[in-house]
């Protein structure tokens, strides 16, 4: 969900009530801005099936989420993905082959290198192994 102000008055997406003032009504990811008492409607999470607010959900591909549902969703669309490793809490030498074998499913490692302005943390990037190949082939 996300407040937003705007300088005209929006309507709600869903009744089509207009704002009495600018910004009141809140942004539901995927439905648009939406009055409270169509936000406060409960509704059902397609993934969890756990029951929501309107206001407390997003829509993604034509399926209503919960906020945590749709977070884990967006996550499999992200195409790179940098994960970093402390020198201080580990050696260096096993922080290659951790990221190595570490990897997250359906990604592949792209490069290990030093954090920027950093002494001690290490950055492994990965993209997504059908961009990866798309790109090599």
């Amino acid at each position: 969900m996300q407040h937003t102000s705007s300088k005209g008055l929006a309507r709600c997406a869903i009744c089509g009530a207009a704002e009495t003032q600018p910004g009141t009504f809140p942004m539901v990811v995927g439905v648009g801005r939406v009055c409270l008492s169509d936000g406060m409607a409960p509704v059902k999470c397609e993934v969890c099936a756990g029951e929501v607010k309107l206001i407390t959900s997003a829509k993604l591909q034509g399926k209503t989420l919960c906020l945590s549902d749709y977070m884990r969703e967006i996550e499999k669309f992200r195409q790179h993905i940098v994960q970093t490793y402390d020198e201080d809490t580990e050696p260096a030498s096993s922080i290659l082959g951790r990221a190595y074998t570490e990897a997250p499913q359906g990604y592949t490692l792209l490069a290990v290198r030093r954090g920027r302005n950093s002494t001690h943390i290490w950055e492994a990037e990965y993209e997504k192994t059908e961009i990866f190949l798309m790109r090599c082939s």
